[in-house]
């Protein structure tokens, strides 16, 4: 199991995303069972903290889903 996926487990995780780092992207995805783009678009709305990114992609894990503003 990797950091992310335990972390990605853990509802009180305040672990972050580093977007910069395209293979801690890639394994963030995988752990929270998303994509890319869903999860780059979700930091961009909340930060990247995991804890408010599982907040924000909710159950489905897709942020295309979630209406701006």
């Amino acid at each position: 199991m990797t950091r992310e996926t335990e972390a990605a487990e853990d509802p009180r995780s305040q672990d972050a995303v580093d977007v910069s780092d395209a293979q801690a992207v890639r394994r963030w995805c995988e752990a929270l069972g998303t994509t890319d783009e869903a999860l780059l678009k979700a930091v961009q709305k909340v930060g990247p903290r995991v804890d408010r990114i599982k907040s924000y992609l909710g159950a489905g894990g897709n942020a295309a889903d979630q209406a701006d503003g």
